[in-house]
């Protein structure tokens, strides 16, 4: 049975739906888990399954992915934000003493929508901007994935076209699509989307 990790940064909002089943763990700002209903489902198909606050690290099928929601960093503020990876890389350090095949990825919005250090310029979704992204998601310890948000390609006063936006956005986090597929444990399967046009967007300039 294979168990798919669905991650969307659509319509300016990130989601991530994942049945916490076979020893699965996820940790992030924006993680929806299972139903009653759902874990009902998942104990009748293995030995292993859980609620979503149990984590069985026996589990062969285990796992922890760690997902990021929308970090709007600002390079004026990041002391925070350092604090909160502090968190997530004890985590991340656990799982890889104990062999648990680990996993990061940010759902985008990656920088402040206002500007931070031009004062006529906004931040999100320029070349500065995906840098310190970069820097700052590279900190983790462990090859991170990312999908873009709208805000992602907010570098109104930079680039010219939406094409040329998101050529800058997989460049500087060294990614050849918009878009990812990638294993991360043993039947766990990563999937991200992210969004590719602003200000091409028919009806509005914010959703996409």
């Amino acid at each position: 049975m294979a168990r798919i990790v669905l991650l969307l940064a659509l319509m300016g909002e990130a989601a991530a739906f994942a049945p916490r089943a076979f020893g699965s763990r996820l940790v992030g700002s924006k993680v929806a888990g299972a139903t009653a209903r759902q874990a009902a489902l998942m104990a009748a198909v293995s030995p292993m399954a859980q609620n979503v606050m149990e984590f069985n690290e026996a589990d062969p099928e285990a796992f922890t992915a760690c997902i990021l929601g929308d970090l709007h960093l600002d390079p004026r503020y990041m002391d925070d934000v350092f604090e909160g990876r502090e968190h997530f890389k004890a985590i991340i350090t656990e799982s890889q003493e104990k062999g648990i095949p680990t996993a990061v990825c940010s759902l985008g919005d990656l920088g402040e929508s206002k500007a931070v250090d031009h004062p006529s310029e906004l931040f999100a979704g320029t070349t500065r901007c995906h840098e310190l992204a970069n820097e700052f998601l590279s900190g983790f310890g462990v090859p991170y994935e990312v999908v873009g948000g709208n805000h992602d390609l907010e570098g109104i006063d930079e680039f010219d076209t939406d094409q040329g936006n998101l050529e800058a956005f997989m460049r500087i986090h060294g990614k050849p699509a918009p878009y990812f597929s990638r294993q991360i444990a043993d039947k766990t399967l990563l999937v991200g989307l992210g969004s590719t046009v602003f200000r091409d967007a028919k009806y509005t300039s914010h959703e996409v």
